[in-house]
């Protein structure tokens, strides 16, 4: 039980990470104003790079999180 806690938040944290770190690439690459919140963070958490990859098409769409 204990083990697949830690393994849920530890793959939640790993994702987490690399969604920011993906949402901050295209920010100093692309030059987007993406607001990271913590909706944001919540999405890259549970999304991973694919959330990050949401998150980059509606900012650019100027939908969301800008």
């Amino acid at each position: 039980m204990l083990y697949k806690v830690l393994k849920t938040a530890t793959s939640l944290a790993i994702n987490a990470v690399l969604g920011i770190l993906s949402l901050i690439v295209v920010k100093f690459l692309l030059g987007l104003e993406i607001a990271i919140t913590w909706v944001a963070v919540l999405v890259c958490a549970i999304g991973g790079i694919f959330g990050a990859l949401v998150i980059i098409v509606l900012n650019y769409l100027k939908i969301a999180f800008i």
